[in-house]
């Protein structure tokens, strides 16, 4: 037993000296490099990563003290076409003040190409390299590497430099294709004090080395002469050398698959492999001990102190006029929140920015009728207020943004309205889309929790997701004929997020091409007489009907019709692949799918056999599944019913979930048999 654990022990030496000493540095492309044709752990991947590493360190100058440095290289070989896309890579920056910025560098950015037996190097010139600026507090800066195709291998370097010594990046170990290695190392001296957080399923190699380093100050001291010179003055500089200790932290991951995004996931990187920072505590020479740690409460107060927010939401000054005519003769407040609340959505327009702080100011945002996020939303909330309604702010993070670790201003990225009646019921409202109603909020923004702020200064934490069950009703009414041709016609009903989906989807389409889509999706093969009713009726739900011709729902085989009572609804295999799940299935709302079905058996043949009824529950009632088939004078009478009444699954209930699924998928592709008398 000692002997095994002996030999245990020097391989895990033998393996970390080697990832340690392997030597991963830019300009260092290989011909075997170039010739490989695919990932070795992965010939499904489009590009790989062949190295990935980050450097944050602070570094000081007498003028503008500390600034946060971060420096990244990254190596990446491209498979196939669809890898592509890694020729081009982008980094966000923050603006602070329209003037105050980080900056974005780019350099050591080549292109490697195998033309015969040499190496073809393909520097980024100029016109490569882009820089945008989102809003007033973001900004891109962008490059799209040259001459990219199969076989081709990309370096690149790009170094951020910050003046917001809380801006420390989050560093991503776990990508969309296969990482062979990441290295990530932090430098921080002993003035600051960094709270790291390292989520995933992966346990990357730590490494800590404690280092002295000095700070040299330079500084002009006056001198007064003495004697016959005493009136004349000298400046002699000193220098000043300011000792403190760095810590270095060193984490390394190696051979990294890529993540699946699978199905029903708000942002797979709330879930995969990182390390993120908060700065907790400042302790500098001869200062007291300043401690940065925030909560929730701190973070929002000063959001909302900001004039870009809570100044935004006091001007009234420009809408009096307009909301005067609007609430004319108004007097309850259910009316008066639908009148104000239509009015914002019809006559401003999102310009797809985000942000809880306004981007051109609540005033020319109304009079141009455009604006970000904020614009429009604290429009919404100023106008309710002055109405008499009680609306407060309730500030997002955007799936895409996240679920913040650490409570700071950046983990919020949107706001929308809240609506408080008699304090108990809360109606969530963003006006930035045409298609929303009370409660129905783009789904961007249905991420969790949001934090409403009141007037007073108090704030509480708000549920995003619906309680109500949104419904999809579908019933039909089909004649199965003997040559196997299905006719019948169609009416399904949609409503509150279903409705909201289509007619994100579909409002602006042109009918026949949606016709001839829902022809090719259904597996029909015609479809005609189709009508649409209440598209632009927000209170009403959507109503689709259409008659419907198929051939190829049904198997002859000798004297026997083989078919599926779901006919083209049927689920027809499990979304849930994947053996284990370690982050939650998110269903973005609740849902209840029925289905009621007649369909008539043609002349000559009789029921032979059908699918068994069945009544699935899940746990804690989070969802169910009923299924009834029968048959009568003829005529097959057929309904099935799923509902989802709990929109996020924790992974802890996945084999649960993934089994039901499984026995939903079973049952609905089960046969009707019928059989010629």
């Amino acid at each position: 037993m000692e002997k095994i654990k002996f030999i245990i022990y020097l391989t895990i030496i033998f393996f970390v000296n080697i990832v340690f000493s392997q030597e991963y540095k830019l300009g260092k492309v290989t011909l075997d490099e170039l010739k490989q044709d695919r990932c070795a752990t992965d010939t499904s991947a489009v590009a790989e990563y062949l190295f990935s590493k980050g450097k944050t360190y602070f570094e000081y100058s007498q003028t503008d003290g500390f600034k946060i440095i971060t420096e990244v290289e990254n190596k990446i070989k491209i498979y196939k076409k669809e890898g592509y896309s890694y020729g081009n890579y982008e980094v966000l920056f923050y603006i602070e003040n329209n003037s105050t910025k980080e900056q974005i560098t780019f350099s050591n950015a080549i292109t490697y190409n195998l033309v015969g037996d040499k190496i073809e190097k393909t520097k980024l010139k100029s016109e490569g390299e882009f820089e945008e600026q989102v809003n007033k507090n973001w900004g891109i800066k962008k490059i799209t590497m040259p001459n990219v195709k199969e076989g081709t291998i990309i370096e690149y370097k790009y170094v951020i430099r910050s003046p917001f010594i809380s801006s420390f990046p989050i560093w991503e170990f776990e990508k969309k294709i296969p990482v062979l290695y990441s290295e990530y190392v932090t430098q921080i001296p002993e003035y600051f004090i960094f709270n790291s957080n390292i989520r995933g399923g992966l346990n990357p190699i730590i490494s800590v080395d404690k280092k002295k380093r000095t700070i040299t100050l330079r500084e002009i001291e006056r001198v007064q002469g003495k004697g016959i010179y005493e009136t004349a003055v000298k400046n002699n500089f000193v220098t000043t050398n300011i000792d403190y200790e760095q810590v270095e932290t060193k984490y390394i991951l190696d051979s990294i698959n890529s993540f699946n995004d699978e199905v029903y996931v708000n942002n797979i990187k709330n879930y995969t492999s990182s390390i993120s920072h908060e700065l907790a505590a400042t302790r500098y020479p001869n200062q007291d001990y300043k401690n940065y740690a925030l909560n929730w409460e701190n973070v929002v107060q000063t959001i909302y102190d900001a004039e870009e927010f809570g100044g935004e939401l006091n001007k009234t000054n420009y809408f009096e006029v307009d909301i005067e005519a609007l609430l004319n003769n108004i007097n309850l407040d259910e009316q008066k929140i639908d009148v104000i609340y239509n009015f914002v959505k019809t006559k401003m327009n999102w310009n797809g920015y985000m942000g809880y702080y306004t981007d051109r100011g609540v005033k020319s945002a109304y009079k141009n009728n455009i604006g970000n996020v904020a614009d429009i939303n604290l429009i919404l909330i100023a106008m309710l207020r002055y109405g008499g309604i009680n609306a407060n702010p309730i500030l997002v993070s955007t799936r895409l943004n996240g679920i913040p670790v650490f409570p700071n201003r950046n983990g919020y990225n949107y706001v929308i309205a809240g609506v408080e009646l008699d304090n108990k019921t809360i109606i969530l409202l963003d006006a930035t889309n045409k298609n929303a109603n009370p409660n129905i909020i783009p789904e961007r923004a249905m991420n969790w929790f949001g934090r409403m702020i009141r007037k007073d200064g108090t704030s509480e934490m708000v549920d995003l997701y619906p309680k109500k069950n949104s419904i999809e009703n579908v019933s039909m009414l089909a004649e199965l004929q003997s040559d196997g041709t299905i006719k019948g016609k169609q009416r399904k009903q949609l409503t509150d997020y279903y409705a909201f989906l289509f007619r994100n989807e579909n409002g602006n389409r042109n009918q026949e091409n949606y016709i001839e889509e829902l022809e090719k999706i259904e597996n029909l093969s015609l479809v005609e007489e189709y009508k649409l009713d209440n598209l632009n009726d927000l209170t009403k739900p959507i109503i689709e009907t259409y008659s419907f011709t198929s051939n190829s729902l049904v198997d002859i085989i000798g004297s026997k019709i083989y078919f599926s009572p779901m006919l083209f609804h049927q689920l027809k295999e499990n979304p849930f692949k994947a053996e284990n799940r370690l982050y939650p299935v998110d269903f973005n709302f609740p849902i209840k799918d029925s289905y009621t079905f007649s369909i008539k058996i043609p002349e000559g043949y009789v029921l032979e056999s059908k699918p068994e009824p069945i009544n699935l529950i899940m746990e804690e009632n989070m969802g169910s599944f009923k299924y009834t088939v029968a048959e009568n004078m003829g005529t097959i009478q057929f309904a099935c019913s799923l509902e989802i009444n709990t929109p996020i699954i924790e992974s802890s209930y996945y084999q649960h979930l993934k089994e039901f699924f499984n026995q939903i998928v079973l049952k609905q592709n089960e046969k009707i048999v019928l059989i010629k008398k």
